[in-house]
């Protein structure tokens, strides 16, 4: 059978599946690597009730998906299901320098 081309469901990167092909993984039909598929799994599982919060936290933290960093490389829809369960990127807030008048 041909293989076909699929998007990964976390980050939307397209790539080959073939589903009779021994070589092909299974996961394949829902990601393009291991650790998308992982990652996919921990959002299933938090989803599905199998984990709590806090424990899909840490099982996202295990694979780099933590509040302060970047997911942009999501599919946005994604993003905002898992920053759901994570939190939002924390904002960096700059201190203004104060402005000293001249006196007189």
């Amino acid at each position: 059978m041909a293989k076909k081309l699929l998007e990964c469901w976390l980050c939307g990167a397209l790539h080959d599946y073939c589903p009779t092909c021994g070589q092909t993984n299974g996961w394949k039909f829902k990601a393009d690597t291991r650790e998308h598929y992982q990652i996919l799994t921990v959002k299933e599982a938090f989803e599905s009730g199998v984990f709590d919060k806090d424990r899909a936290i840490e099982e996202f933290a295990l694979h780099d998906v933590k509040a302060e960093n970047d997911l942009s490389w999501m599919i946005p829809e994604v993003e905002k299901e898992i920053r759901a369960i994570i939190g939002e990127k924390p904002v960096k807030t700059t201190k203004k320098s104060k402005l000293y008048k001249d006196e007189d």
